[in-house]
């Protein structure tokens, strides 16, 4: 709105020139259209412009002081009156209720002297007193904008609050229902299978031996979920863009593999806590099938934004494999497509895999930007 402001000022100077058609230019009005047409073009091409104004409103006081000077010595009638506009716009768009209240009795205070010094108080009401009217009212204006934004920083600063205080909560449960549905259960059968050992090392040393071999494996596969576990979960930070921390992901899980990995990845605002974690967490486990399963030579990572959804494939030049053999492959304990689909349930999304015998694979997650379907889905 600042910027708006000085934009305003330098269209309202240009209109003023036409007023000067026809009449001859003095030194004090064309030193006052250079002036303004230079504070005009710095507060539109300089950045620290409005905050420079917001932390420091002795600058806003001083450019209202310079406009009722310029209008004390130019006259009412001037033409140049009219920029006044955008100093009001900008006192009430910059400054607190007092200072913006000073600031408009400066203004107003100095279009009244300049009239009664031009001996226009015998004038209509419209010239005498429309615009000082007009600029306590663009002052109201900006100070009602004023209170909108404020009341819009409020409530996202709130909203930001509320979901850094609910975000080590959800991560919480969320690495205990991790833990219960992989690591827990691999460590429950192994310790089934270590209490059996007391009895078959006195009966029977062979099958004894296999059971050692089993528990030291399942031993093992507990050990490689866990890393994995703690590893999408260190992958995501809340503070990092989101395609910055699939990125990095995608270039992890290929490491060392001789995969190669290519990236198209739209900075979509993913701000959901759940949602990045089950999208990390589900393209990791695409990305390391593809490695680990297909014998692709490359795998390619694209994240497009349609509406308030995050759409992300994960595409493969592998031996793909046969889709109606599916059930067959989770007897094997290959549960991927199965939880693809229930991570993206969990947070009202969906997922969709294309695949056939030596024609690659397409693995493709579809989720709510801001997480309002996992909230719905929780309740």
């Amino acid at each position: 709105m600042v910027r708006v402001a000085f934009l305003l000022r330098l269209a309202l100077l240009l209109v003023s020139l036409l007023g000067f058609v026809g009449q001859s230019l003095t030194v004090l009005a064309a030193s006052a259209i250079v002036l303004l047409a230079l504070t005009s073009m710095a507060g539109l091409s300089w950045e620290p412009a409005a905050t420079l104004m917001e932390r420091h409103p002795l600058v806003v006081l001083v450019d209202s002081v310079v406009m009722t000077v310029l209008m004390i010595a130019l006259g009412t009638d001037n033409p140049l009156v009219l920029v006044a506009l955008s100093s009001c716009v900008v006192a009430g768009v910059v400054l607190a209720p007092a200072p913006a209240a000073l600031a408009t009795v400066v203004i107003v205070s100095g279009y009244l002297l300049a009239s009664l010094s031009d001996g226009l108080a015998e004038s209509s009401f419209v010239s005498g007193y429309g615009l000082p009217i007009t600029f306590v009212c663009v002052v109201l204006l900006g100070q009602a904008f004023r209170v909108v934004v404020d009341r819009k920083r409020r409530s996202e600063r709130a909203f930001a609050d509320m979901v850094t205080g609910t975000a080590a909560a959800e991560e919480r449960a969320r690495l205990a229902r991790e833990l219960h549905d992989s690591t827990a259960k691999t460590l429950q059968g192994l310790t089934l299978t270590a209490q059996s050992l007391e009895h078959w090392i006195p009966r029977d040393p062979d099958r004894a031996a296999e059971e050692a071999a089993e528990i030291a494996a399942a031993a093992d596969d507990a050990m490689v979920r866990l890393r994995q576990l703690f590893s999408a979960l260190r992958a995501d930070d809340l503070d990092q863009p989101f395609h910055d921390s699939l990125a990095a992901l995608a270039s992890e899980a290929v490491r060392g593999s001789g995969t190669r990995v290519v990236l198209q990845l739209e900075p979509v605002p993913v701000s959901a806590p759940g949602v990045r974690y089950e999208l990390l967490a589900a393209a990791r486990e695409a990305v390391l099938n593809a490695v680990a399963h297909s014998g692709a030579d490359r795998v390619t990572v694209t994240m497009t934004a349609r509406g308030e959804e995050v759409h992300l494939e994960v595409r493969d030049d592998g031996c793909g494999f046969a889709l109606d053999r599916l059930h067959e492959r989770e007897r094997d304990g290959h549960f991927g497509v199965r939880g693809y689909a229930e991570r993206l349930a969990s947070i009202g999304g969906v997922s969709d895999v294309e695949t056939s015998p030596g024609a690659g694979t397409r693995v493709r997650f579809t989720a709510p930007v801001m997480g309002l379907r996992e909230l719905e889905h929780g309740r």
